[in-house]
């Protein structure tokens, strides 16, 4: 307050002062100063208007020039908000494809632009040019695919390529091994790398699978030219914008989503989902656990076990469940024994098959099935063993004559037959066949009996003789070969045959036909026929101890592993209300047919039925054969898809007619007819009792097969009986015996050098490269062909054995679908590609990553645990998929191998970021088939140090020569 005080103070003391000193002239003067700054201001005022009014009607004479609608126009621009105006939204033409796409591309916005553009402005024109930009990319896009044949892709490429990508890794293992290098991973990789340079003709991807910086490199080149070829030019003439794309489509979509895609365990996740809950039994369970030769496997397999084995503990308390709690216990403990005893044996090093192929121990072969040469004979996994034990002899020459006659026996015999009806139907003379079958008699004649022939037989000289007269006799008969053959069948037996049984590979042999340690008590008896099969090799391997694991697991989610034959505890069909049907496998025999001498199995099934309003109960048995249960099961299959069918018990190519095994297949097939007999499934499911009333009748089930039935009959049989004599491989011969020269007479040759040469050289380039022209025409023959060349590793075994397949599996699918195989494929690929199907594509993409219209949250990491049992899953799952047919014919053990080498394959990221670049190069080639694409890959993947060295390499001896030339001319 005293500031103001004083101020005031001085100021009128300032006053006083003034007035004193000028008097009344202060007046005046203050009044003048007045005067003055307000004259001032109103000079400025007038100046500064008549400046405004000049440049107001300049600013009209612009405007009146030019238009009035710039300002406006501005002024709209910087208004805060914009309404979007309407534009065609339609991108693939499809309606079904436009309606998920726009809200993907939504959802996108939403949430990966909106995010931080809204942040720097409220504008939708940026938005909206987004928009419009990847609308003309989705446009072009489909407008491309649609031009496009994708058949060829699918059946011919895409299955070339992942055989091919099998052959390398097979290839890759059996050199790792052989090394035995303790880097395997690291080394196998390596291998696979050096092989593709020869395999793709020096272009390797290693440095996009290994290198991480090289596979960005890669994708911004790959995105440059899809950008050049889908961007409107404009925006592609857009660098910032440009970059910016193609930034975010390698950082934030491709690399994402190889890494996902090439993720073992995520590829073990989808394996298992893949394949029908069915197929994961207790037999492949135990198999994969006493196969595995990973501890990890193992051990998390078994803590799990234990913690499933407290659980069930606690629960012990005795009650009206302690039967079924004990018994969970019991096939958990007897889990758990497996489990420690392969760990135990992988801590000793000892493999899972090292124990069976050893060196011969006499004791070791006791108590073992004996086959007859002659089963040997009618086997094809059982011909191949002895072909290549006869191959490591030396005396392969007498059985490929011995083959080579039983087909000319059988095409012999079909041409006299022949001859014979068109000599009793017409005059038309026969003598060109009779020299067809003289020329194919020659043929083997000139290769094993004559002095000068390649492969010659230690055979007395009358034998040979006697053949020599029988051939220059002017009838010439079918049986002209058997006094030769009688002593090369007798030379089999005691030279060879008996060794063979006391060898390792018999051994083996019986592994893959599930006959290893299962003897019986009528062991020894064994024949070929459908019904009485043998156990599988995991089956068998069991023994008592089967038992236990007919109960079920709790239920661990899909990551756990579970265990369980599928059956119920209680009496299916059981009594309910006043009418019921209740069956029964109550026993089972063994039927010799007196005509034929032929025996198999039977199996009495007691029913009890009811019918409503009725005091009666009516008894009866009914008996059936394995095969008439296959029937039913095949029945059920096509006509009831969408129930949870139970396993049948697996067939087998060798019946045992033993007690044992008879009761344990009574059973197995007793808990497969009490699920379906299930009161809640009868009456829920329409239809279905009434087949089952048809089956359990006496002398009505054979008339009420279904046509799909049948087909599958002609399919079984084939199979079983694929090798019973050479002689159905020359019947399928249309030209009869003028082939055998070309057919069986060089199959059963030995092996040159040169054919050496040329199996190594085709099994180094691409699978599809040494396809026959007849399989390349024929899709499913070509497609099985490949997977089965791969997997099942055909080409390093004998031909006959793949020449055998190729004709079987020609039959099988003639059998099944006939001429319209291919036709169905077509409709079948065209259907995948069809735009409904396109929209359920987009559709499960958008609920993956949008779930209810809200983006998903990030994976969870699993734990190392969670992902062994997975691998465990997978493989068990895998396993239980191969049909019983394919069992039957490729050999237990092939199939077993055949499945972990795919299984191991995808095991490896930086082999499965290779297969997807070489899927993904694929589409972009057949999309773009007029861009040079290959060309460009070519280009890009020529990059490697691998394809450097083998240029230099090549380089070397070319400059070599130049100089000796150099040196010659100046001579």
């Amino acid at each position: 307050m005293a500031a103001p005080n004083n101020t005031l103070l001085w100021l009128l003391l300032g006053i006083c002062l003034i007035f004193i000193s000028f008097g009344g002239f202060a007046i005046l003067l203050l009044l003048y100063s007045l005067a003055f700054i307000s004259g001032a201001l109103l000079i400025v005022y007038n100046f500064g208007k008549q400046a405004i009014d000049i440049d107001v009607a300049e600013t009209s004479l612009v405007v009146g020039q030019f238009g009035h609608g710039g300002i406006e126009k501005v002024k709209e621009s910087m208004e805060p908000t914009t309404k979007i105006k309407n534009f065609d939204k339609r991108m693939t033409g499809a309606s079904v494809i436009d309606d998920v796409l726009k809200e993907v591309l939504e959802y996108v916005v939403k949430d990966y632009i909106k995010t931080w553009y809204r942040q720097i402005s409220d504008h939708d024109s940026f938005l909206v040019d987004i928009w419009q930009c990847a609308q003309k990319v989705i446009i072009t896009f489909s407008n491309r695919s649609k031009e496009i044949d994708w058949m060829p892709y699918f059946t011919q490429r895409l299955v070339d390529d992942f055989a091919s990508h099998i052959r390398l890794y097979r290839r890759a293992a059996e050199k790792t091994t052989v090394s035995k290098i303790e880097d395997n991973a690291g080394a196998l990789e390596s291998a696979f790398f050096d092989m593709e340079v020869e395999m793709e003709n020096n272009m390797c991807r290693d440095l996009v699978c290994l290198d991480p910086e090289a596979e960005r490199q890669y994708l911004q080149d790959l995105s440059e030219v899809l950008l050049y070829l889908l961007l409107p030019k404009e925006d592609f003439h857009n660098k910032p914008f440009r970059y910016i794309v193609r930034e975010v489509l390698v950082n934030g979509i491709f690399l994402p989503t190889i890494d996902l895609l090439s993720d073992p365990d995520y590829i073990n996740q989808y394996m298992a989902w893949m394949c029908y809950e069915t197929s994961f039994t207790r037999e492949t369970f135990l198999t994969v656990i006493r196969s595995s030769d990973s501890m990890e496997e193992l051990e998390a397999v078994r803590d799990m076990v234990d913690s499933d084995i407290a659980k069930w503990r606690s629960k012990d308390t005795g009650g009206s469940d302690d039967t079924a709690i004990k018994q969970n216990l019991n096939s958990l403990m007897f889990l758990r024994d497996t489990c420690d005893m392969r760990i135990r044996r992988l801590k000793s090093g000892i493999g899972s098959h090292e124990q069976l192929i050893e060196g011969p121990d006499n004791l070791r072969y006791n108590s073992l099935y004996v086959l007859t040469l002659d089963e040997i004979f009618n086997n094809n996994v059982a011909l191949q063993a002895f072909i290549e034990y006869m191959n490591n002899r030396g005396g392969q020459q007498y059985l490929f004559f011995y083959l080579n006659v039983e087909g000319f026996r059988a095409a012999a015999e079909q041409q006299i037959s022949e001859m014979q009806k068109l000599t009793l139907s017409s005059v038309t003379a026969a003598e060109p066949d009779l020299e067809s079958l003289r020329r194919a008699a020659k043929i083997i004649f000139d290769q094993y009996l004559s002095e000068k022939a390649s492969s010659r037989l230690k055979i007395e000289p009358q034998y040979i003789k006697y053949t020599v007269a029988k051939m220059k006799n002017k009838m010439l008969s079918e049986d002209i070969f058997d006094i030769v053959q009688a002593r090369v069948y007798q030379i089999l037996h005691c030279e060879y045959y008996e060794d063979f049984l006391q060898s390792p590979a018999y051994m083996k042999l019986l592994g893959e036909l599930g006959l290893l340690h299962n003897k019986g008590e009528d062991g020894d008896n064994l024949s070929m026929e459908d019904d009485g099969s043998a156990p599988t090799g995991s089956e068998c391997s069991l023994g008592s101890a089967e038992d236990l694991l007919d109960t079920q697991f709790e239920d661990m989610g899909s990551d756990t592993v579970s265990i369980g034959s599928g059956s119920s505890a209680t009496s299916a069909g059981s009594p309910s209300g006043d009418s019921y049907i209740h069956a029964q496998i109550t026993h089972s025999g063994v039927i010799k047919e007196p005509e034929t001498g032929k025996s198999y199995a039977v199996f009495a099934i007691t029913v009890h039925k009811k019918d409503p309003y009725s005091d009666e109960e009516d008894v009866w048995d009914v008996y059936r054969r394995y095969s008439d249960f296959h029937d039913l099961h095949m029945i059920l299959t096509e006509k009831f898809p969408e129930i949870s069918i139970p396993v049948l018990p697996s067939k087998t190519v060798l019946k045992n007619m033993s007690q044992n095994f008879l009761e344990k297949r009574r059973k197995d097939l007793d808990k497969y007819l009490k699920v379906l007999m299930k009161p809640e499934l009868l009456q829920n499911i329409s239809g279905l009792e009434e087949l089952m009333n048809q089956f359990l009748h006496t002398g009505i089930w054979e008339k009420h097969k279904s046509e799909f039935s049948r087909k599958m009959d002609t399919i079984v049989h084939p199979l079983k009986s694929a090798s019973k004599s050479m002689g159905n491989v020359v019947k399928s011969v249309p030209d009869g015996v003028s082939r055998i020269g070309d057919g069986l007479g060089k199959v059963f040759t030995q092996k040159s050098m040169d054919q050496n040469k040329t199996r190594e050289t085709m099994n180094q380039l691409k699978v599809g490269a040494g396809l026959d022209p007849e399989a390349g025409e024929n899709i499913p023959l070509r497609i099985m062909l490949l997977m089965m060349d791969e997997v099942f590793d055909l080409r390093h075994k004998n031909q006959w054995l793949r020449r055998r397949i190729v004709a079987i599996l020609r039959q099988l699918i003639k059998a099944t679908f006939g001429d319209k195989i291919n036709r169905k494929i077509v409709e079948h690929v065209d259907f995948m590609t069809s735009a409904e199907q396109m929209a359920e594509y987009m559709m499960a993409f958008r609920n993956s990553f949008w779930p209810n219209g809200v983006l998903a949250e990030p994976r969870v990491t699993r734990d190392e645990s969670t992902k062994m049992r997975t691998r465990v899953l997978c493989k068990a799952k895998m396993l239980g998929s191969v049909p019983d047919e394919v069992r039957t014919l490729m050999g237990t053990d092939a199939v077993r191998k055949g499945v972990a080498r795919v299984f191991q394959m995808f095991q490896h990221k930086t082999l499965n970021k290779r297969i997807l670049y070489v899927v993904l190069e694929g589409v972009l080639v057949t999309l773009f088939p007029d861009n040079k694409f290959q060309t460009i890959f070519r280009t890009l993947h020529s990059r490697s140090t691998r394809v450097e060295k083998v240029d230099g390499n090549k380089q070397t001896p070319s400059n070599h020569e130049s100089q000796l030339r150099k040196r010659q001319s100046k001579r």
